[in-house]
């Protein structure tokens, strides 16, 4: 059963310079919460922090009753799956080698994997639509196919809460509709929370349930797209003008070129 994410009055120093600050979050078991802002606005930083890897300076991060801080790494990988940015492979595994790399944090002490492993990687290969591929080499992978293989290993770690990290960045339009499309339908179907930092404004309009919006660092808005997608709320974030409309029912901006 998946739990809710909780992230309480954040705040984390590079030295002695300010990176996040006082930031809070809540993400029910279910939700696609995207994290907006502009370039160092500290949005890897949270996740990073979220994720366990860094070490914020106050404040908590929980999952469910649990603090984040208090579990080991291989408690903390079965809770949460991270989908980094860009991931380089530069070894010539399968794909499936990839996805069954996902059943680690499950795996006892110098054992090999089991049939539900296999089981469960087969799974997370058809969800995604990478089961055809399963024997190719992730080096003669596109980048639509390789960041379907991350998510897939993703999904065969079993995890209540996925982080991803500009999961849609490096993709044409189509290959991040696919991927947007695929990770929202995974909340709605398995219960799995999911959190994305992001850059395109209008995507994460369409595919979230919430939006947190961060400036330098601070929490600037958060809620539901059509409160947080306002030509207000852009402009202080971005610094640009804009126009909001709303198409299928979800926030559109439009930007000022001139």
């Amino acid at each position: 059963m998946s739990s809710r994410l909780t992230v309480e009055n954040l705040s984390f120093f590079y030295g002695n310079r300010p990176i996040l600050k006082n930031v809070s979050l809540a993400v029910a078991p279910g939700e696609l919460v995207s994290i907006l802002g502009h370039n160092g606005s500290g949005k890897t930083t949270l996740l990073r922090c979220i994720s366990g890897y860094l070490k914020p300076k106050e404040g908590a991060v929980r999952i469910g009753e649990d603090a984040v801080s208090s579990l080991s790494s291989k408690a903390l990988a079965r809770r949460m799956a991270l989908v980094p940015q860009s991931p380089v492979m530069e070894f010539d595994f399968t794909v499936r080698d990839i996805v069954l790399m996902g059943r680690n944090p499950h795996l006892k002490r110098f054992s090999g994997e089991t049939e539900t492993d296999y089981a469960a990687a087969d799974a997370a290969l058809v969800r995604t639509g990478m089961d055809a591929l399963a024997d190719r080499s992730v080096l003669t992978l596109s980048g639509g196919e390789w960041q379907r293989t991350i998510i897939a290993r993703a999904i065969c770690q079993k995890s209540e809460l996925m982080l991803l990290d500009e999961p849609v960045a490096s993709l044409d339009i189509k290959h991040q509709i696919e991927i947007l499309r695929l990770v929202r339908s995974l909340c709605r179907e398995s219960g799995v929370s999911a959190l994305c930092v992001m850059h395109d404004v209008n995507l994460s309009a369409h595919y979230s349930d919430q939006i947190l919006l961060l400036k330098q660092g601070e929490a600037l808005a958060c809620g539901a797209p059509g409160s947080v997608i306002t030509a207000p709320l852009l402009a202080e974030a971005y610094g640009i003008e804009a126009e909001v409309r709303t198409e299928q029912g979800h926030p559109y901006m439009i930007p000022r070129y001139d």
